[in-house]
């Protein structure tokens, strides 16, 4: 498997006014509405970054964050925090049904947040037994990472949808 090995020499980033990461690589193209993503997340968070355009065609991939001047990998690890930002939900204090939606009262590790979601099967994946990911209308994911360590009432609340 080949690689497109992105250089530090040829690339180019800017973030855009919307917030969103822009690529120039020289003599090749330009990306708009980039994503960046790791390849090896657990094991290598700052190696084998990938970069894929908005139609999620694959750019390139950065080595080590460490080998990019400190203004662009400042850039492109806070595009990775927004996207890997996963709160833990550690209490449910109340989920009310609304319209086809839900709306969730709970505690996270970095405090209290009110969220809505889809239809519960839409909205809850299960990734492996008594764990589950959450995904809010907006997107944003949070993880019950055991339900068995939530307090009876959040447990009961939750196994209520």
């Amino acid at each position: 498997m080949d690689f497109n090995f992105l250089e530090p020499k040829t690339t180019r980033f800017e973030s855009a006014p919307d917030g969103t990461l822009r690529v120039q690589v020289e003599g090749d193209r330009c990306g708009l509405r980039v994503e960046v993503l790791r390849a090896l997340p657990l094991k290598h968070p700052e190696q084998y970054i990938v970069l894929r355009d908005g139609a999620s065609k694959e750019i390139g991939v950065l080595r080590d964050l460490k080998e990019w001047p400190a203004d662009v990998s400042t850039l492109l690890r806070e595009q990775l925090r927004r996207r890997y930002f996963l709160p833990q939900i550690t209490a449910i204090n109340a989920v009310t049904d609304r319209f086809g939606s839900s709306v969730w009262d709970v505690e996270t590790d970095r405090g209290p947040r009110s969220l809505t979601t889809r239809q519960f099967n839409e909205a809850m994946f299960e990734v492996e037994p008594n764990r589950y990911l959450l995904t809010d209308i907006e997107g944003n994911r949070y993880e019950i990472k055991n339900l068995q360590k939530l307090d009876e009432a959040s447990r009961a609340r939750f196994l209520g949808k």
